[in-house]
């Protein structure tokens, strides 16, 4: 499997992108540097999408959730060489694009925290991704606690905060990947040592990928066999 990491200077200087399958693409924005460029953007978005704008309390968090779904929306137009791209949700509500004739279907998930947004896409395989910025978090003993198996909280009890954050990164990137949300709960699976397990048992062809950004806790979650996890 091969693994690309992106930034601004791609995003914005990209006009076509290929993605080949057994490939995953990462792009890290820094979203604060691009205000502008959000702003002339929003016109792209669904109407519903303004409306959950709209909603909240915050201007940066609202330009933080329009940032994540522009990248998303021109990046895949770039990827698929489509002006127009229909979106939907499946049944535990994991967005996707509509199957388009004679084009791949391109996997996505996003996530954004503090100055930055995370995109992950591929072809032929289930993709999550979350990024978590390392802020203070007084209650991480008992959010662990609570959500993590006895093992990792004693961890994170042991280790301090990062690992929480680290161990919160790599768990949603999961859970985003496989669909479930966080209704299910985190403490059904492990994520130690960069391994996903469940009761005891390795994850079937799923591999925990870092990626590295200062101050932030970020994973990258992928089901692929015979691959070994590296860091990005």
């Amino acid at each position: 499997m091969e693994i690309k990491r992106y930034g601004e200077k791609e995003f914005l200087s990209a006009d076509k992108l290929y993605i080949r399958e057994n490939e995953i693409h990462i792009w890290c924005i820094r979203w604060p540097e691009m205000t502008d460029f959000w702003k002339n953007h929003e016109y792209i978005l669904s109407g519903q999408e303004l409306e959950q704008a709209g909603r909240f309390r915050f201007p940066e968090d609202r330009m933080r959730y329009i940032a994540g779904k522009v990248v998303v929306r021109i990046l895949l137009k770039r990827y698929l060489d489509m002006e127009t791209i229909d979106f939907s949700v499946n049944e535990l509500g994991k967005p996707y694009h509509k199957e388009i004739a004679g084009k791949q279907t391109v996997n996505f998930n996003i996530s954004h925290s503090g100055e930055f947004i995370l995109e992950g896409f591929a072809v032929g395989m289930d993709i999550g991704v979350d990024v978590q910025e390392m802020a203070g978090c007084p209650d991480y003993r008992e959010i662990a606690g609570n959500f993590y198996t006895a093992e990792e909280a004693e961890d994170v009890i042991n280790e301090g905060p990062e690992l929480f954050f680290q161990y919160w990164a790599a768990k949603e990137a999961y859970v985003k990947a496989i669909g479930i949300g966080l209704g299910r709960g985190m403490d059904f699976f492990s994520v130690r040592n960069g391994e996903i397990t469940e009761k005891g048992r390795k994850g079937q062809g799923w591999h925990l990928y870092p990626v590295k950004i200062e101050g932030y806790a970020a994973y990258v979650a992928a089901h692929k066999k015979g691959d070994k996890s590296n860091e990005l």
